[in-house]
């Protein structure tokens, strides 16, 4: 994985992308992999990125993202962490990406990702139905953000 940051990014207007953004936290480039097809089946589709190694600089959590792939910027969510509601045991490492408004198949593929802002710290939730609200309300925040 690769992790730079920048003070200021400056995106082209022209091509509808997001303007200007003060700050980024950094951008990794990561493999999509594929994982259980869990977020499918909640209604919310996630790009597992395979990472070279993991950086343990960025906190577990769920990020505002911008997601670079095939010459195309999209706006996303990342989660980096257990996935502690879904499997508890499994204390390893993943990078999920739900990309907004985006439906291709993109296994195999090469993502760059903008990690931009933090939006919450990583939480074990009592149900699927309590993940998928705040899942949405997260969504909600970063479409208002960017």
């Amino acid at each position: 994985m690769s992790i730079s940051t920048a003070e200021n990014v400056t995106m082209s207007k022209n091509k509808g992308e997001t303007g200007r953004l003060k700050k980024r936290i950094g951008t990794m480039t990561g493999k999509v992999v594929r994982g259980n097809k869990i977020g499918r089946t909640i209604g919310f589709p996630t790009a597992n990125l395979s990472i070279d190694k993991e950086d343990l600089s960025l906190e577990k959590g769920v990020y505002g993202v911008r997601v670079f792939h095939d010459n195309h910027l999209y706006l996303g969510i990342m989660n980096i962490g257990t996935r502690p509601t879904i499997n508890s045991k499994d204390l390893k490492i993943h990078y999920e990406v739900h990309i907004l408004n985006f439906s291709q198949m993109i296994y195999d593929q090469i993502l760059t990702i903008d990690v931009c802002f933090f939006i919450r710290k990583e939480t074990k939730f009592n149900s699927l139905d309590q993940l998928v609200g705040q899942i949405t309300r997260d969504i909600d925040f970063v479409q208002k953000r960017f």
